[in-house]
């Protein structure tokens, strides 16, 4: 063993393969702040992935850690010509930066140097067609020539996908993920089997980053490995699924490893693999313009890349490229025709009467931001109003008290659309439930509230679209809607007399759909008044002390619907960091996630805190006085991957806390970057709980940051931003 700077670390001598190669095998122990990942060998211009990760006891008992093992041990397999090569050794650190830590020289014999014959092409033919989708959106959105962009792909492919399948006494298959996988807000879908030839498993957890574990669900049937098991029962059951975390800080291609707890509490490495993903902002991409020739260019350019790579064309990739070509042909789109749909005429009415459509009545940001207007329209300017909505809600008595009606309506049935034709068939005989003959606009909130749009247009009625969503109609209905319903919902954006957005970024996101004369921006608000009477009211010490908390405390908060989008994965992975990084500092403060509701998540959500098991991280569930929790806390947290205008933002700096918050889409432009936030990139753990530490060790910065917020926020204040709003309206229903 020796040290360098930031680790412990030991190598065994370099030993031959079982069937050629040299396998380079010791175990590295970063020092405190410092964990590393991954690692990898560089020599003579190539590069050689490890499998990391492997459990040591011993080294958990030497270095007397509260742990059982430490994931320490490593493997790589190198295959290199006769002669004499100098190994440069290099770890990956959860900031995911490679970093040079040691290098030592090897003599391979003519033995070693044998080529590995299970060496084969990482790409099969599922692979292929995904790297050709890869390319055909890429091409849709970038000016390079397929080649140069088939060569990236090409590339960014790791250049073995399984490094390690579960060594005997086990036996397993990781089936997912593949060598291209999609992920959605920092999560990957992962499933897979594994069995001990005597022994029960108790648990099967996965990794990418080797800070946090995920535990799968474990049990489903693999009747498939009788024969093969020998009947075995342990293999009648042994089938794993669930979910994994992405840190998106760690370079791709990105290893995956799967370990196997038995019954004595020992921890075994199974399965390993490398793969690269394209995330939810990559999925919103549509494929460019249609075109059979820009079809076949990219297929040649994949192919050339391959060979120039050395890897041979996978077998049965015949049938997985026509179906790539039949998705191409039915998603990209043809030449279309953006000059302005012919929309509603407006005209005056003595006393507007206002339709206000959602896509459900929830207690979360857009449908609160429909409440808020409907009361200035009600109260300040006696507007008569009537809602329908989509879905039910904890909001409908509130809508109800400004002597609105309510109605609720079915459309979960559109989404089921299978043509064009037969979704405008369900548009009209949804028109036929809500009268609309009488009213002066229609006011649709939200990309989920599309059809408000379309039975304005059928009953001849003006309307006004309010989008919150960054991202497109495309990205917002993957796997929903086929290509025919997908382009009536695209009509939208022609069809509405006004479609506006709260920031330019989410403008963005609609520029194909729409000749631009309909669109206008205009940002969110906050009740200012109401908040300041609330702190008024309320004095911190009170509020805190309602919760528990001493006075030396400090109080981290992450406000908002507990959901995939929010990311509260990631604000827990950067609280275990912490932890890590930092022990007496994390355990000065409380981490709570306030938005719980019970959905597949908010379980995987609590699975995954009860495995990290830091009593001072909890989620709660939604509360309708979430103002008490911002009155007593003293640092906010965002961890979005996606937004466009949050109202927990908004209310952060009107109470005037220090916030911390991902970079994403409208959040810079409300607070800015340095200015009134401290902001990290989306999906980044170890950034975000940098952040976190250097608001908690040193409060100062962030009262500045805070102060400067809450005079910032009289810009998004209800006198300062309304008058927009009401001026938009009156020029779609003015007066007579």
């Amino acid at each position: 063993m020796h040290e360098t700077p930031t680790a412990h670390l030991h190598f065994d001598p370099p030993f031959p393969g079982l069937v050629g190669g040299t396998i380079l095998q010791g175990w590295i122990v970063g020092k405190a702040g410092h964990h590393y990942t991954d690692v990898r060998v560089r020599t003579g211009g190539r590069t050689f992935a490890g499998v990391h990760g492997i459990p040591r006891e011993d080294l958990a008992q030497f270095f007397k850690s509260t742990k059982r093992c430490l994931l320490a041990g490593f493997s790589i397999t190198m295959t290199l010509p006769a002669g004499r090569h100098r190994l440069e050794f290099a770890a990956l650190s959860l900031k995911g930066q490679w970093e040079h830590l040691d290098h030592l020289d090897w003599d391979v014999t003519a033995q070693e140097s044998l080529p590995d014959p299970e060496a084969r092409t990482p790409l099969n033919a599922d692979s292929m067609g995904e790297a050709l989708r890869i390319i055909l959106r890429r091409l849709g959105h970038e000016k390079s020539a397929p080649a140069d962009i088939a060569r990236e792909v090409v590339a960014g492919t790791a250049d073995r996908h399984h490094l390690q399948h579960p060594p005997r006494p086990f036996h397993g298959h990781l089936d997912q993920p593949r060598t291209h996988e999609r992920s959605l807000f920092g999560r990957l879908p992962i499933s897979g089997w594994v069995y001990h030839e005597q022994l029960p498993i108790k648990r099967v957890l996965v990794t990418t980053d080797l800070q946090a574990m995920q535990e799968m669900k474990l049990g489903r049937e693999t009747a498939f490995l009788g024969a093969r098991s020998g009947n075995s029962p342990l293999a009648a059951h042994c089938g794993y699924d669930g979910f994994l975390d992405l840190p998106a800080q760690l370079p791709q291609p990105v290893a995956v490893r799967v370990y196997a707890e038995l019954e004595d509490g020992s921890w075994h490495l199974g399965s390993v693999a490398r793969f690269s993903e394209t995330d939810q902002e990559f999925l919103k991409l549509a494929y460019g313009r249609f075109s059979p020739l820009t079809f076949w260019r990219a297929w040649r350019a994949l192919v050339h890349a391959m060979r120039r790579r050395g890897w041979p064309l996978p077998a049965g990739r015949g049938p997985v490229i026509r179906q790539v070509w039949r998705e191409y042909q039915a998603q990209a789109p043809r030449r279309r025709q953006l000059a302005p749909t012919p929309r509603p005429v407006i005209t005056t009415q003595d006393k507007p009467s206002i339709h206000l459509i959602t896509h459900n009545l929830n207690r979360e940001g857009a449908p609160l931001f429909l409440l808020e207007y409907a009361r200035h329209l009600h109260r300040a300017h006696g507007l008569s109003l009537n809602i329908t909505s989509g879905d039910d809600g904890p909001l409908r008595p509130e809508f109800a008290a400004l002597g609105a009606k309510v109605g609720i309506v079915e459309t979960a049935s559109l989404l089921q659309a299978t043509s064009a034709a037969e979704l405008r068939r369900r548009l009209a005989g949804l028109a036929g439930k809500v009268a609309l003959a009488e009213t002066s606009l229609v006011v649709a909130n939200t990309l989920s509230a599309w059809w408000g749009v379309h039975l304005a247009h059928l009953a001849g009625r003006p309307s006004l679209l309010y989008i919150h969503e960054s991202t497109s109609p495309n990205g917002f209905f993957r796997g929903l809607l086929p290509a025919g319903p997908l382009a009536v919902v695209e009509e939208t954006f022609r069809l509405a007399n006004r479609v506006s957005f709260l920031t330019e970024t989410t403008r963005h996101y609609y520029q194909a759909l729409s000749d631009g004369s309909n669109y206008c921006l205009n940002p969110g608000w906050i009740d200012l008044a109401a908040i300041d009477a609330f702190r008024t009211a309320n004095p911190r010490e009170k509020l805190r002390a309602a919760l528990g908390l001493a006075p030396d405390r400090r109080l981290v908060i992450n406000v908002g619907t507990i959901c995939e989008r929010k990311g509260q994965h990631l604000f827990a992975r950067a609280v275990d960091l912490l932890w890590e990084s930092d022990p007496e500092l994390a355990a000065s403060a409380d981490f709570l996630m306030i938005g719980g509701r019970h959905t597949p998540y908010d379980r995987d959500l609590a699975r995954f805190l009860a495995q990290l098991n830091r009593p001072n991280l909890r989620a709660l569930p939604e509360s309708e006085n979430v103002y008490g929790y911002y009155g007593a806390a003293d640092i906010f947290a965002c961890s979005s991957y996606e937004e466009s205008f949050p109202r927990v933002v908004l209310e952060a700096m009107a109470f005037e806390l220090p916030i911390v918050s991902t970079r994403v889409h409208g959040i810079p432009e409300m607070a800015r970057p340095g200015c009134e936030a401290m902001l990290v990139p989306p999906g980044d753990s170890a950034a975000l709980a940098e952040a976190l530490q250097r608001l908690l060790s040193s409060p100062e910065p962030g009262r500045t940051l805070a102060r400067a917020a809450r005079t910032r926020i009289d810009e998004f204040a209800l006198p300062a931003v309304l008058p927009r709003h009401m001026a938009l309206l009156r020029a779609l229903a003015p007066p007579a």
